[in-house]
């Protein structure tokens, strides 16, 4: 099952899934004093039903991606444009700035996983899913034949009950795959990948029939960067809170600010990014804290377009995206 999970993740544009078990994530959140205080809240714990590469009993998976994502969102783009000007008889531009609207990347995202995840109910017939952005829904398998075995999927959301904020740098540091630079960037880093990865969601799978006991969680990930390296990502994130102090209302109304919410408005705001050369100087030093991190650099850093939008939202670099399609 994991391995064809993950090779729909990976056509989907999601190449990063591993194996988890929730009893592991609740364990350190209770240990950090996180439950206590109510700054998050412990994940459900259904028996387990999948198992990891080394073969550890899981009952979730922690999905995300590197660079392989972006090639795969504009293909989804181009397509969503031409939908939208086929239903409104409109312009490239015009039908762009509709979608723009969405917030299409996100809801690249969300379309993406749950069109996955339904196709994985058939196996599994039932799924959580806590989204990076604080959202969760489920996603239930309908058994139409018992003999045909057809099963129709549907999307259960509670909207009661739908906030629920995992911390991902804290999953993904159980996976033993990260080390999470709490003292520099702040961010999960990879041996390979360094900071270029980026986590949507986990996924918690209702149990089957073959229940297991949750095994021992893996070895955390030791810090694979160097102390010159963490110094320097100290430095610069200094200057970039230093620089942000003065935007009354941009970036230097976050000073003093929780990190989950300062990730919010880095991740939500949108300002001018098409070029280097436009960003804002108080948000480029954001941009350059995952430069201080030499792992996957060369190889696994963002292009141009992909980092800026990640960054700065400007709809004027998916436009550019689409030129150089129709070229």
């Amino acid at each position: 099952m994991i391995d064809n999970l993950k090779c729909q993740l990976h056509e989907a544009g999601f190449d990063l899934c591993h194996p988890i078990h929730t009893s592991w994530y609740n364990d350190l959140i209770r240990d950090e004093g996180h439950v206590d205080r109510g700054t998050l809240k412990t994940l459900p714990v259904p028996p387990a039903s999948i198992t990891d590469e080394d073969g550890r009993q899981c009952n979730a998976v922690l999905i995300g991606n590197t660079k392989h994502i972006w090639p795969l969102f504009i293909q989804w783009l181009v397509a969503k444009v031409e939908q939208a000007k086929a239903e409104g008889n409109i312009s490239d531009d015009e039908a762009l700035d509709r979608i723009v609207q969405i917030g299409p990347f996100d809801t690249f995202v969300e379309e993406s996983l749950s069109r996955v995840m339904q196709s994985c109910c058939a196996i599994k017939k039932s799924c959580e899913v806590f989204w990076s952005n604080g959202k969760r829904n489920k996603t239930h398998a309908l058994v139409g034949s018992s003999t045909a075995k057809e099963y129709h999927c549907f999307i259960e959301s509670d909207d009661k009950d739908s906030s629920f904020l995992v911390s991902m740098q804290r999953v993904a540091k159980i996976t033993g795959k990260y080390w999470h630079d709490e003292a520099g960037t702040r961010l999960c880093v990879h041996p390979i990948y360094g900071t270029w990865t980026a986590f949507r969601a986990v996924v918690v799978f209702e149990a089957d029939g073959n229940e297991q006991s949750p095994s021992t969680p893996p070895i955390m990930c030791p810090c694979p960067v160097s102390n010159n390296e963490i110094e320097q990502a100290k430095d610069m994130m200094n200057y970039a809170i230093m620089m942000s102090a003065s935007e009354e209302h941009g970036y230097g109304a976050q000073t003093g600010k929780t990190w989950p919410d300062l990730c919010k408005f880095l991740h939500g705001t949108v300002c001018s990014g098409s070029a280097w050369e436009k960003v804002p100087e108080t948000m480029k030093p954001w941009i350059k804290l995952r430069d201080c991190i030499t792992n996957g650099r060369e190889e696994w850093k963002y292009d141009d377009a992909q980092l800026l939008y990640h960054y700065t939202k400007d709809p004027e670099l998916l436009r550019n995206a689409l030129s150089k399609l129709r070229k």
